[in-house]
């Protein structure tokens, strides 16, 4: 059997929506031989964990209450005797807060962007307890442009200026909303090239 078939996360299971300020408990399943050392790597709080050297592979991780809303991906890693590491297929959690925030607030009133480039935005929820959170890539939060042909935004809020204008971007989470005015400039090189022809 392939040594990366034989190690797999077994929970918690892909697509979990667990709660920021909460726990987790990571169980990995390998053959008892097969590694050396079992570990977890991953992104925000699943950044790499102790190798342990014997099943139960379970590996417990706080959440803190003010990580960032959205996406977390993590991946079990097994060392083997001949110094190869072997990975499992990646789980995706997503953590968010289990209340709904009472405003939104963006880093920017406005943004000024040339074509063809790029920003994230940065949208924070005020919670009741008074408490800030990044919920920019939060599942929770929609993103609508009024005008793609000027300013397209991606589900994660990512802003890109497509043509010269205004563009009004539209962040909806819950109940609360909140709008971030963009202006798109052209691209000096782009508007010296359609003189010139």
């Amino acid at each position: 059997m392939h040594a990366a078939s034989q190690l797999q996360v077994v929970a918690p299971e892909n697509g979990l929506v667990l709660n920021a300020g909460g726990a987790v408990t990571i169980t990995v399943k390998a053959p008892p031989t097969a590694f050396q050392s079992v570990s977890v790597v991953g992104d925000g709080p699943f950044a790499l964990s102790t190798g342990m050297s014997a099943p139960l592979y379970e590996y417990s991780y706080p959440i803190p209450a003010d990580l960032a809303s959205g996406r977390y991906r993590f991946k079990a890693a097994g060392a083997t005797a001949s110094g190869a590491t072997v990975y499992s297929d990646p789980v995706e959690v997503d953590i968010e807060r289990p209340d709904k925030p009472k405003k939104l607030e963006s880093e920017w009133q406005s943004v000024t962007l040339g074509e063809q480039e790029d920003t994230p935005l940065q949208i924070w929820g005020v919670f009741a307890d008074g408490s800030k959170i990044d919920v920019t890539r939060s599942v929770r939060a929609t993103y609508s442009s009024d005008r793609p042909a000027v300013a397209a935004v991606s589900s994660e809020g990512g802003v890109t200026g497509v043509g010269a204008g205004k563009a009004r971007i539209t962040v909806k989470y819950g109940d609360k909303i909140i709008v971030v005015g963009i202006v798109i400039t052209p691209n000096p090189a782009a508007a010296s090239r359609a003189a010139r022809r």
